[in-house]
């Protein structure tokens, strides 16, 4: 079955439509909220909400190459979810980690920016026109975070299979539309595509597993783990054994392939 990725506005109805789907195909529904809620590190109230880039930049700097770090470990977390499919992420770029999968649906689920305005003035018990002001500053930040994080514009309609107004045709329409669309062959995986994310998730778990390397390249083909760092030439040894321990922690590994290449 497909895996269906939802990229939605902030603070209407993408929620909903996800769950719908997820309930009408009996997927299971994880969300980039719940991942960091799951994280010790990265469970961080200011990063959740993203209502300030420059703050949530600052808080990841906090960390040695924290955006590095960040991304291992969400997208470590979104495969190791995504790789057995039937299910749906709702989030900002989920699809950003396996793209080209064919079985792989891409929604953006988009609302006119009246019925959003209405909306959050109730739910932050607000005047319109500071709800307007918000909600704008809300969707250009999280605009900023996906340039910052994945340097993807999350608004650009080619990134996605389909683009839904929730306010023209409503949430259960949405979802069984995307329903559908899930159901037609070129969105059914084939064993190369699910070899595939087998392979991304596993590159993945070993990249978030080599913490102290944030900046390894790391690439999977049917268990064996191909690695390359830079060290320096005295340290290749000790460096070796270290890359060795963390990935081989990870299950699914089976040959490692590690290129310890010096600094000029």
């Amino acid at each position: 079955m497909s895996i269906i990725c939802i990229s939605r506005g902030s603070y209407y109805r993408g929620r909903e439509v996800a769950h719908k789907v997820a309930e009408t195909l009996g997927y299971g529904c994880i969300s980039r909220d719940s991942l960091l809620a799951s994280s010790e590190e990265f469970d961080i109230p200011e990063i959740k909400l993203m209502r300030n880039i420059q703050h949530a930049t600052r808080i990841l700097e906090r960390y040695s190459f924290g955006r590095e770090r960040f991304v291992n470990f969400i997208s470590s977390a979104i495969l190791r979810h995504l790789k057995n499919d039937r299910h749906v992420y709702h989030g900002i770029a989920g699809q950003f980690f396996f793209y080209d999968v064919q079985h792989l649906l891409k929604v953006r689920i988009i609302a006119d920016l009246d019925d959003r305005v209405a909306s959050e003035a109730v739910r932050q018990n607000v005047s319109v026109d500071q709800a307007r002001l918000q909600l704008k500053h809300d969707d250009e930040e999280r605009q900023k975070w996906a340039l910052f994080l994945y340097g993807i514009d999350i608004v650009d309609p080619s990134l996605y299979d389909l683009v839904i107004n929730v306010s023209s045709i409503g949430v259960d329409d949405a979802a069984q539309l995307i329903c559908r669309a899930a159901q037609l062959p070129c969105y059914q995986p084939t064993e190369q595509s699910l070899a595939k994310v087998r392979d991304l998730a596993l590159a993945a778990e070993v990249r978030a597993a080599l913490f102290d390397f944030p900046q390894a390249g790391v690439n999977a083909v049917d268990g064996t783990v191909y690695i390359n760092v830079k060290a320096p030439e005295e340290q290749e040894r000790v460096i070796r054994e270290r890359i060795s321990e963390a990935a081989e922690s990870v299950d699914g590994v089976g040959t490692l392939e590690i290129r310890v290449d010096p600094y000029y």
